[in-house]
């Protein structure tokens, strides 16, 4: 399996907006946040994202695979806004391969936050076994709560 990542072209927009909706949608059915999901994101929103953030295209055997948008905070601290995969890729093990490229790719992070639904298991372990902590849980509606992540690098 051939892995590329590279900043995310303006013509990228359709197709990673269109690959996010289908890997956030049974989250978008399941706790009905039609206010924040990203499957619920207008394609302007989306490219003001490409354009006032670090927006980068995944490329699986050369074909469009998913995407990863990362905010900086301040000089040391960033945050891993959004991480999404097509329905096809995932479960392959490129979750840990795009988490450690983007560690790797900014070396003066010296802490990383993000966000994940308290009741997925599953992200909530991977990434735990990054070093990411809990930090707060808050509510955004009677079906969801995230809880908050942060990892500190020394």
């Amino acid at each position: 399996m051939d892995f590329k990542f590279s900043k995310t072209k303006m013509a990228e927009a359709e197709a990673l907006l269109k690959i996010q909706k289908e890997a956030f949608q049974s989250d978008l059915k399941k706790y009905r946040d039609y206010d924040t999901s990203p499957a619920a994101e207008s394609l302007d929103f989306f490219k003001y994202k490409i354009n006032h953030s670090f927006h980068y295209t995944i490329f699986v055997d050369g074909k469009i695979a998913g995407g990863a948008c990362i905010v900086k905070i301040s000089d040391t601290h960033y945050r891993l806004f959004r991480i999404f995969l097509s329905p096809g890729c995932q479960n392959r093990g490129l979750g840990s391969t795009i988490v450690s490229t983007i560690e790797k790719k900014f070396p003066q992070v010296k802490k990383w936050c993000l966000d994940t639904p308290k009741d997925n298991a599953r992200n909530c372990h991977f990434y735990e076994k990054f070093g990411y902590k809990k930090t707060r849980e808050y509510v955004i509606n009677d079906r969801l709560t995230l809880i908050e992540y942060e990892k500190k690098v020394y």
